[in-house]
């Protein structure tokens, strides 16, 4: 699927990420009308922060999603994209090229947006190249809110054959919560949105009848503040085991799991 063009509605953001066996690589781009941010971190045995930056970003003439500053690349021309940080550096170079087994198109309370929780991906960082699965996330606003806060986690189990994706959110007074999972075969289930909630450590979700439950164990944790004359927010993402339990039995993966509280404008 072709990402549109970057800068839409008053707020935009689109962000990757590919959890590669125990391995974590992120980036992400996040505007609105006062406030660019793009960033990129990773976590291999500990976390690093390879890019954080406010310098504004340049969308091409081009009908998609195609962005470059002095450190940083993303474009998705079609099914296939890439994300560039640092190129040429030696160690701080990133290259994520990520390709949609399936995309997710949905509604938030304040404007449209898709998911793809079952990326293909492939990793190039510090010489070395790695496999893994990936998400995106991408969505603008159209209405106009001054508060948000939300908790966010994506996972998969080790064999990447089952991926999970889960929100419990407040857009103002917008409340907003799902608890959804993919098959090997694209068939997406999804929970109820008074059956899907969220804690500190742990998300929960009853989906056709059956209850599932996420433990978390933090490996790592990277956060940033996104602040501008008329916002101010502190986002957290944390790169996670993850305990997964449903039927009387209970499965490994990893996750990532990102909050982020404050105003927004």
């Amino acid at each position: 699927m072709i990402q549109s063009k970057f800068g839409n509605g008053w707020h935009d953001s689109l962000q990757y990420h590919a959890m590669c066996g125990d391995k974590l690589f992120a980036v992400r781009v996040f505007w609105t009308e006062t406030l660019w941010h793009h960033s990129a971190w990773v976590y291999d045995g500990s976390v690093r922060e390879l890019l954080n930056s406010s310098e504004p970003l340049r969308q091409s003439d081009q009908d998609f999603a195609d962005l470059s500053g002095s450190a940083f690349r993303l474009s998705v021309p079609d099914s296939e994209g890439v994300a560039e940080v640092n190129p040429g550096s030696v160690d701080d170079s990133l290259t994520i090229r990520f390709k949609p087994r399936h995309t997710f198109p949905y509604t938030a309370p304040l404007g449209p947006a898709i998911h793809q929780a079952d990326l293909d991906c492939q990793v190039t960082y510090k010489g070395e190249t790695f496999g893994g699965l990936g998400f995106c996330k991408r969505y603008h606003f159209d209405g106009r809110v001054g508060h948000w806060g939300y908790r966010f986690v994506h996972g998969a189990v080790d064999d990447t054959t089952w991926a999970l994706w889960s929100a419990d959110a407040n857009f103002g007074y917008h409340r907003y919560a799902y608890f959804k999972y993919v098959t090997p075969d694209g068939t997406m289930h999804e929970a109820r949105s008074e059956d899907s909630t969220q804690r500190q450590e742990a998300i929960y979700g009853v989906v056709d009848g059956t209850r599932y439950e996420v433990a978390l164990e933090a490996l790592g944790l990277w956060e940033t503040r996104l602040q501008s004359s008329a916002m101010d927010s502190q986002m957290r993402q944390r790169f996670c085991r993850m305990t997964l339990k449903h039927d009387g039995r209970s499965e490994m993966g990893y996750a990532i799991n990102e909050t982020c509280f404050g105003t927004l404008g």
